[in-house]
């Protein structure tokens, strides 16, 4: 499973890095360095949740791999470990979206995106799709907390592909979003001022 996952993470980059050169001049190690920052915004917040709530929290693995916790650990505990991962790579996102100054055009953003969207689809496909009860993954444990992995799954493919859709346009459409463990919410901003 895991192996089909990397397998099909990969083929998307490679599809990703073939095709972009056509349409401009392409650093691929500047978006190979963005890939690695939104992998490492991800797990890492993981981790600061774990380590600001106090929460029971180590990588079987290593960084990076499955995360677990103490049996004694709530339900709103797990969600908010399982949330923090994905949702750093929405705000990440947004803030890189509706920030003026980050150069859409540049590789680096280009890779953070591309992670942002692809891990999150990735995720989507894996914990809503092919294991759904698989015990453990992100959308699994929030599930478990009690926020439904159909509503997380819908959203999360929404937000990719507005992001898709906002990063090739480049258009300014600022996005608000709140959630709590029974609700996410997610709108375009119409008016500022």
């Amino acid at each position: 499973m895991k192996k089909l996952l990397f397998t099909t993470f990969i083929t998307v980059f490679i599809v990703l890095a073939v095709s972009l050169p056509q349409v401009f001049a392409f650093d691929y190690l500047k978006f190979a360095l963005g890939v690695g920052s939104g992998y490492v915004i991800h797990e890492a917040a993981h981790q600061a949740v774990a380590g600001v709530n106090g929460t029971p929290f180590k990588w079987q693995n290593g960084f990076g791999s499955t995360w677990v916790t103490s049996n004694n650990t709530s339900d709103s505990e797990r969600y908010e470990l399982a949330s923090a991962g994905l949702g750093s790579q929405v705000l990440s996102t947004e803030i890189i979206l509706n920030t003026k100054d980050i150069p859409k055009d540049s590789e680096y953003v280009i890779g953070i995106l591309t992670f942002n969207v692809v891990n999150a689809l990735l995720y989507v496909v894996s914990d809503g799709v092919m294991s759904p009860h698989d015990n453990y993954g992100d959308i699994e444990m929030m599930d478990k907390a009690g926020l439904d992995r159909d509503y997380v799954g819908t959203f999360l493919v929404v937000h990719s592909l507005y992001t898709i859709y906002r990063a090739y346009y480049k258009t300014d459409i600022p996005v608000y979003l709140t959630m709590n463990k029974n609700e996410i919410k997610m709108g375009v901003t119409i008016l500022k001022w």
